[in-house]
């Protein structure tokens, strides 16, 4: 039996490690853009490079200031 892993793996693999549901992990990556792979069937694949692109694009998120879009003041309840 291989001990060896594969390149790329499925958001449901990989979510739990990052500690998040499946749907959020690709959620994450359709708001970066570019920080996965899509092969067949448009199926969002993730290989190291990616899971540590889309860590770094999460703490550069939770890090910006939310809006009030009524007032342009940030929301001190975000």
């Amino acid at each position: 039996m291989s001990t060896e892993t594969a390149y790329f793996r499925t958001p449901e693999v990989v979510a739990p490690e990052l500690g998040m549901t499946p749907t959020e992990l690709r959620r994450y990556c359709r708001a970066s853009e570019k920080h996965h792979t899509r092969l067949s069937n448009n199926r969002i694949m993730l290989d190291q490079d990616n899971i540590d692109a889309i860590i770094a694009f999460v703490k550069e998120q939770k890090e910006k200031p939310v809006i009030d879009p009524v007032t342009g003041d940030e929301d001190p309840f975000a």
